[in-house]
């Protein structure tokens, strides 16, 4: 960050503690702070629009069943900007290394659970768990800083099967926030 914007936000941060009550200030203060966050992604030619990596996918088959340790094979693509995600493996590689916002939901199907995790290169980061009602579901938002290369993926948690519901009930996606 340059010295300029570090500056501003400490300025903007007094100027909101000495006139916290006022809505006037406030309107300021989050105007002030939009301009600081479009300084900022400006300031950087990698945060601009189609270089930025980002991809959204679905689980649309009617409701497979998962065996093992896997990872969940989300087969329709929303968006899928620098190709990191591939629906034949499951794994989103990451193609610009930096902070990523990654976000999941899985939905268990037929009353029974299903255990997920987000695992990244081989680690279980959070885990998920659809409860035992049709229609349990589980989501998970982390910012996880990574490196080029590494593969990020919403897996199965446990060895045995389960049945997870489609139709686009379940959903994998991130996108690239900065350096």
């Amino acid at each position: 960050m340059t010295p300029v914007p570090v500056f501003v936000i400490m300025f903007v941060v007094s100027i909101s503690v000495v006139h916290a009550g006022r809505s006037c200030e406030n309107q300021i203060f989050d105007n002030m702070i939009d301009k600081i966050v479009a300084l900022q992604s400006n300031a950087n030619d990698d945060n601009k629009g189609k270089d930025r990596p980002a991809f959204t996918v679905s689980l649309t088959t009617s409701e497979p069943t998962i065996t093992g340790k896997v990872p969940i094979k989300f087969n329709n693509i929303i968006l899928n900007r620098r190709s990191g995600y591939d629906p034949s493996t499951g794994y989103f590689t990451v193609p610009q290394t930096g902070l990523y916002h990654i976000s999941a939901t899985i939905m268990s199907r037929n009353g029974a659970a299903f255990h997920a995790s987000l695992d990244k290169n081989g680690q279980d980061i959070v885990l998920m768990y659809g409860t035992k009602i049709n229609g349990g579901n589980e989501s998970t938002n982390i910012v996880l800083e990574l490196t080029k290369g590494d593969k990020v993926c919403v897996k199965h948690y446990i060895s045995g099967s389960e049945v997870i519901h489609g139709y686009g009930y379940c959903y994998f996606s991130g996108y690239y926030i900065s350096k």
